[in-house]
């Protein structure tokens, strides 16, 4: 039989050492303390960092409905700027939206029509001008960059597109979809939301028959476009790329076939994670492709077509959160839908749950009640019940 005795003394000396060594690094590390502080400081913040999990980043992003301020909003904006003492005032109109679009890390709107340009007088459908005001309205309110691609781009020509870029860039408002130069064009819309980079495109599928003189001042819809966009967006080092698409059929709530095939193709792109769309003017489906999510329609904020079109003065506020996957890759949670009612007497967005419960608002109850019901129509599964 072998001697244990040879073994049993290295397993001693080993089970020694496991208890002796750790031991005499801690005392090391306390006398390099001593010495040095912030050697020391920096070994806890270390040791801390090691031991911490890692939390996954998230943020949110809130879209809201289109800003298309026909001659009676912008005579109600003139209404509560005589109380401001300034010549239009957009911001009261917004006030009871203003907490939700405030919450978000990024707030997205949709101006539908040009500011008019210096010496032009405002202007109505079928072609708009609108007082520059209104992107003072928006910052207050909020919102970190609207989308500006739409079929009424181009309806005071060139220098509507570079008043209104000008009043919402003279505010601190980003923008998508129009440019006032081709160099401005080219560049990648992408901000830095806490470290989070976010590209936003935009796009349209017409100008009412009247284009721009140069095809980069205004985005129009194509497949191809887009996609190359979005890659040169993740190049340029965006983490998330949201795509506004100005599209579908006015006043129809169920959106078409050509809508769901184009958000499904482009969603189907691993360069393409949410899809936000306007110019229904009615609240139209969310539809999930390929894991992510396409809002067809949103709905008008403000708008007024018209008492016998009662859903065109429905909209949400849709709040979307994404959060990092392990991969580093950013997936959307199911977006959370707050109805909003725009008010064409008073000129107020109202919350609609929120006014349910307001005693103020009680004579409206009747059309707040209806619009809620519609909009759980379309989006029932995405408004919260409480």
């Amino acid at each position: 039989m072998a001697d244990d005795r040879p073994r049993a003394a290295f397993d001693h000396w080993r089970l020694l050492a496991a208890i002796v060594l750790p031991a005499l690094i801690l005392v090391a590390v306390q006398l390099r303390g001593a010495d040095h502080p912030t050697a020391a400081k920096l070994d806890d913040v270390e040791l801390h960092a090691m031991a911490a999990p890692v939390q996954p980043r998230t943020i949110t992003v809130a879209l809201t409905g289109e800003i298309l301020p026909h001659p009676s909003v912008v005579e109600h904006a003139r209404r509560f700027g005589a109380a401001s003492g300034r010549p239009f005032d957009f911001a009261p109109m917004f006030a009871d939206v203003r907490r939700l679009v405030r919450r978000a890390d990024l707030a997205i709107c949709h101006l539908e029509v040009p500011v008019a340009p210096p010496g032009t007088p405002l202007s109505g459908y079928p072609v708009f001008a609108i007082p520059p005001e209104v992107a003072d309205g928006i910052r207050a309110t909020g919102w970190d960059r609207c989308s500006t691609a739409s079929n009424h781009s181009n309806d005071q020509g060139t220098a509507g597109i570079r008043a209104t870029i000008d009043a919402l860039a003279g505010a601190g408002v980003g923008h998508s979809g129009t440019a006032r130069t081709r160099k401005e064009a080219a560049a990648p819309s992408i901000v830095d939301v806490d470290g989070i980079r976010v590209a936003h495109l935009a796009a349209t599928a017409g100008f009412n028959g009247i284009p721009p003189d140069e095809p980069w001042m205004a985005d129009l819809i194509d497949l191809h476009r887009i996609l190359a966009d979005a890659r040169r967006a993740r190049e340029a080092g965006a983490d998330l790329v949201i795509v506004s698409l100005h599209w579908g059929i006015e006043y129809d709530s169920a959106g078409d076939v050509h809508q769901r095939r184009l958000a499904k193709t482009l969603l189907d792109s691993r360069d393409v994670d949410l899809i936000v769309g306007h110019g229904p003017h009615v609240l139209q489906p969310i539809e999930r492709f390929h894991r992510k999510y396409a809002l067809l329609s949103v709905g008008n904020l403000v708008a007024n077509q018209g008492r016998e079109r009662p859903s065109t003065y429905d909209g949400v506020v849709a709040t979307v959160t994404f959060t990092q996957r392990p991969d580093g890759r950013f997936r959307a949670a199911p977006p959370v839908v707050e109805p909003t009612w725009y008010d064409g007497t008073t000129g107020h967005v109202w919350r609609v749950r929120t006014a349910l419960k307001d005693p103020s608002a009680a004579p409206l109850r009747p059309e707040l009640r209806a619009s809620l019901q519609r909009t759980r129509a379309v989006l029932g599964p995405y408004v919260p019940r409480r």
